[in-house]
């Protein structure tokens, strides 16, 4: 579940103690930790945001028409985009998040993190040194959750949620890199409870920001607790290209 219990900004951020590693010396436990800096600057002066998550409602979406919509990374017309794992195999977001040790690995191979900005949790950090972000006060959530957190912690005040479709059907595991190398089967049941949880969370915390969850038609099913959020609502892709003057 979502580890965090209220708003925090980069504004605010200077960096962080890590636990490298905890021994036992002498019937004591002695903890190493390593101070880790800030290491990324995002003065966006946008306010807004784009994750996109891996669910199939976002493949019949034209992707490079938000990615090409730039005037610099931190213009003013400019929508900041933030992805999850596997999504790098196709596009190339402004910034990624990585939850999987089998895509952290596969990222490196291919060379992504040398010239990208990718986030990922301490223990893949320290696993993969000097490969990685640190994702700030780590809420230890999913990758999708993760990357709207770190939009709102950059300063994002709206926040579009594409691809955010969850799992509501046993045996068809609704993501477009299932049956892929560090991904279930494509006839998995997938819970997505948690997941559900942790968005309602966010949006409670972070309770000035607008989350917008596009959809193809805009009436995707919401799930129950999603219904008492005041900050959360569902538009179509035709009205996500309208907002966002694409």
């Amino acid at each position: 579940m979502l580890n965090l219990t209220k708003k925090l900004f980069r504004k605010n951020y200077t960096g962080e103690d890590i636990v490298q590693e905890r021994k036992l010396t002498g019937g004591k436990w002695e903890t190493i930790t390593e101070y880790v800096p800030n290491n990324v600057i995002n003065n966006q002066i946008s306010n807004r945001a784009v994750i996109f998550g891996n669910g199939t409602g976002r493949e019949s979406f034209p992707i490079q028409h938000i990615l090409r919509k730039k005037s610099g990374l931190l213009g003013a017309d400019s929508l900041q985009s933030y992805a999850c794992n596997a999504f790098y195999r196709d596009h190339t977001p402004d910034f990624l998040v990585v939850s999987n040790r089998v895509i952290a690995d596969e990222l490196i191979k291919s060379g992504y993190t040398k010239d990208n900005i990718v986030y990922t949790h301490v223990d893949i950090s320290l696993e993969f040194p000097k490969r990685f972000y640190l994702i700030p006060h780590d809420p230890y959530a999913d990758a999708g959750t993760t990357a709207a957190y770190i939009a709102a912690f950059d300063g994002h005040k709206k926040i579009y949620l594409l691809g955010f479709n969850g799992q509501d059907t046993p045996g068809v595991n609704d993501n477009i890199y299932a049956g892929t190398k560090g991904y279930d089967a494509a006839n998995a049941t997938v819970s997505d409870l948690k997941w559900i949880a942790n968005i309602a969370a966010l949006c409670r915390i972070y309770d000035d920001v607008d989350f917008v969850r596009v959809t193809e038609s805009g009436r995707r099913p919401t799930p129950e607790i999603w219904k008492y959020l005041t900050n959360l609502r569902q538009i179509s892709f035709r009205d996500f290209v309208l907002e966002t003057d694409l």
